[in-house]
């Protein structure tokens, strides 16, 4: 007898020890633990050792020494009822995990004890609160669409309804819960209702398009479109219905109005609906819903294989045509071009579409996707809504507009597939990054400024524009919209909005507002030539007259000093006659005098004249001329007046800056180039106007003190010989003004400008 009983200890112990579910023992009256299997030490992470002899409360949590444990463990001491309920233990380590008790009372060798088989829910329990703030998340969407979305019993009751839902009907949420469909429609209409529900109760068949109408809270009417489809259990029973509503009653008077003035387009209008279509890359139909099949009046199985030439016109099977080749080519989704389709009966409709590219794994294209819509139904949203949580992803994902959620800081939490092509990141690298990453200071502090007064005011903000920096450091415009996303609590949590791509459309108005100001400043030039034209005439006259007796004077028995006046008068009227006649050059647009010409010649006349006014005002100038500087063909006088723009242009900065400072001029043989820079130490050229610097009419200077033709006129010349001039400056640190001039071999001169023959235009020399 004793030996069965210690077989029959043994082989309990055995069971007890290998079952998979944590096994604890306690004293039913003072609730110590008298033992436990190996699996409920590894569930608490504890040693038998260090849990027999302890008190029960040593496997909760402190919160939960009082509760549902307690209370469990009470009951037992006056039933031997089995108990069961949810609670948690805590590990040695403090970490809590949730688990399923279920215990009960037995008598061992006159001793009542408590045996509880412990399960570890943790995974189940996670699950489920996920499951739950999926559900909250699309929940939340729902309730910010703008059609109304509802879910009813069999009977007809409303179980759930959104704001919308709300707004059409006039009630309350409170008063909508529970109410039937007979208490806000005509006894008539909730026949057709109830009709509707049964047919889709039947055969299981989603219903979609059926427009009915509802008596409002004040008695006033509306005719709402719905959709709807049988909402089933997990073992596939029917438990309800659900749905989508959206209120067509201004679009059912417009269709009243244009019925009495002209049948046929009230019936185009009253037929426009939404469709999903999918093509291979010859243009052939490889799938289209029923709203496809409705809007061009053929059957399904008369579309597949269908041609877009077959229901189009020949131009409109054109311009579709090298549509759909631009997406081909650059991957890049189309959106809103509208087209003519031809239905079966002849009758034509006006559709607004946009494509995109289908790939296969490989990422070869092998068709397009798209959508086709009308004005008043919103066919394809409408089956979206009806869908899963992974249909909702799955519209937000094919938006061509990208669609965001950020936090009150400005982190992305949630963003599509078009967003993360527009930013140009991958979806790993958006997630949880800033604003402040993807675009400048300043667009940063707008983009603050329009979130910020969203926060405050509660409204929504739409149609404001940014810059932003995509991942390859190309810049884009784009437009959005955005709203404020509140908690369960009403407190706000984040933004999530709409934005659109508008680089195009920018870079059109810029360009339009460049044609505009060439033309303007066109305008002025052909202004300022007419008048730069009459001017040098009436100087030549006089100027003719001075140079003229100043040479006779020269040559007169004069003192020396007197001759020499009359030299220099000579040649300094010769050089405004000069200079005259290059103002008439850019008015007419006429050829330079070439000849061979020895630039460092030129530069050493330049700082030659100019010496005496460098020298009182306070300016150094230094020429490192290169001995060996090729001669080249070119025209002299023109050159001399850039040389004495560029100096004059730098005594002038230097002396408003510093009252003096250091001028360098210096010449250099680069290859095929001849290189002359004017480097000085002055304020610098600020970084905005280094761009415009050349412009005609450009200049920093007060009113009175430039024309701001100077810059303008030398790279007009420096351009009419083959060359370039172009200007480099850190604000602060002087600028450079460097021209680079081919080197022509020496020709024979016919006539003004024959010698240049198109010689190669000289590569620009960085230093």
């Amino acid at each position: 007898m004793e030996k069965a009983l210690e077989e029959s200890e043994e082989k309990y112990r055995t069971q007890f020890e290998g079952a998979l579910d944590a096994i604890f023992i306690a004293d039913a009256e003072t609730g110590i633990l008298l033992d436990c299997n190996r699996a409920a030490c590894k569930l608490v992470g504890r040693k038998k050792s260090e849990l027999v002899g302890q008190h029960q409360r040593i496997l909760h949590p402190p919160q939960e020494k009082n509760g549902d444990v307690t209370r469990t463990f009470k009951q037992h001491l006056g039933e031997k009822a089995e108990q069961t309920l949810e609670t948690q233990v805590i590990t040695k380590k403090g970490q809590i995990k949730e688990v399923a008790i279920k215990s009960n009372v037995l008598e061992l060798r006159g001793r009542r004890i408590i045996q509880g088989i412990f399960r570890d829910i943790t995974e189940r329990k996670r699950g489920e609160e996920e499951l739950r703030r999926g559900e909250e998340k699309y929940r939340a969407i729902l309730e910010n669409i703008v059609e109304g979305y509802f879910e009813i019993d069999l009977a007809g009751n409303f179980t759930f309804v959104n704001d919308p839902i709300c707004n059409n009907l006039g009630y309350t949420r409170d008063e909508l819960i529970g109410m039937n469909n007979r208490e806000y429609m005509d006894k008539q209409t909730a026949r057709e209702v109830f009709e509707k529900f049964v047919e889709v109760y039947t055969t299981g068949i989603p219903a979609r398009g059926f427009e009915f109408e509802n008596i409002r809270k004040d008695g006033t009417k509306l005719v709402t479109s719905s959709s709807v489809s049988l909402v089933t259990d997990s073992q596939g029973k029917p438990t309800g219905f659900r749905g989508v509503v959206r209120n067509i009653t201004a679009e059912k008077k417009a269709e009243e109005e244009l019925r009495r003035s002209e049948e046929k387009y009230r019936t185009i209008l009253e037929n426009v609906v939404e469709g999903y279509y999918k093509i291979d890359l010859a243009g052939n139909f490889t799938f289209v819903n029923d709203s496809i099949c409705y809007n061009m009046g053929y059957t399904r199985d008369e579309l597949i294989g269908m041609n877009n030439r077959d229901y189009m016109d020949k131009q409109t099977a054109r311009e579709v045509l090298e549509r759909f080749a631009e997406v081909y080519t650059t991957g890049i989704p189309a959106r809103g071009f509208d087209f003519e389709v031809i239905r079966k009966d002849g009758t034509k409709l006006f559709v607004s579409s946009s494509v995109s590219l289908i790939r296969d794994s490989q990422g070869q294209p092998t068709g397009f996707q798209g959508v086709t819509m009308d004005v008043t139904k919103r066919r394809q949203v409408e089956e979206k809504l009806r869908r899963s949580e992974e249909k909702y992803r799955t519209i937000l994902e094919n938006i061509t507009d990208g669609y965001y959620e950020i936090d009150l800081a400005g982190n992305f939490t949630f963003f599509n597939n078009s967003l993360c092509q527009i930013i140009g990141y991958p979806p790993a690298e958006m997630m949880g990054m800033n604003n402040r990453q993807y675009m400048d200071k300043e667009n940063a502090r707008k983009m603050y400024q329009t979130f910020n007064k969203v926060y405050t005011t509660g409204k929504p903000a739409r149609g404001f524009d940014w810059e932003l920096i995509r991942k390859d450091g190309t810049k884009r415009f784009v437009e959005a919209s955005v709203s404020l996303v509140r908690n369960p609590q009403g407190e706000p949590a984040g933004f999530r909005g709409v934005v659109r791509d508008i680089t195009e459309r920018k870079q059109m108005e810029a360009e339009k507002e460049e044609m505009e100001r060439k033309a303007q400043l066109a305008t002025r030039l052909s202004a300022m030539g007419e008048m730069a034209s009459g001017i040098i005439h009436e100087i030549n006259n006089p100027l003719t007259s001075v140079v003229g007796f100043a040479e006779i004077l020269a040559d007169k028995d004069l003192p020396e000093d007197a001759k020499e006046y009359a030299t220099i008068i000579n040649n300094e009227g010769k050089r405004v006659a000069s200079i005259a006649g290059r103002l008439l050059n850019f008015a007419r647009r006429q050829k330079p005098e070439i000849v061979y010409t020895d630039i460092n010649k030129l530069i050493e006349d330049t700082t030659n004249l100019q010496s005496y006014e460098m020298t009182t005002g306070n300016i150094k100038v230094t020429a490192q001329l290169d001995p060996h500087l090729p001669q080249t063909m070119a025209d002299p006088g023109q050159l001399q007046q850039v040389f004495l723009n560029i100096t004059l242009n730098a005594r002038t900065a230097l002396r408003a800056a510093h009252g003096g400072g250091k001028l360098l001029v210096k010449t250099e043989a680069i290859d095929s180039t001849i290189r002359i820079s004017f480097k000085d130490d002055g304020p610098g050229i600020p970084k905005e106007n280094l761009k415009t610097i050349f412009n005609p009419f450009f200049t920093t200077r007060k009113t009175g003190e430039g024309t701001g033709l100077g810059l303008s006129i030398c790279r007009g010349i420096i351009s009419s010989h083959k060359g370039m001039i172009y200007v480099e400056s850190t604000l602060g640190k002087g600028a450079t003004f460097i021209i680079e001039l081919p080197v022509v071999a020496r020709q024979k001169t016919t006539q003004a400008g024959a010698a240049i023959d198109k010689p190669r235009r000289p590569a620009r020399v960085r230093r």
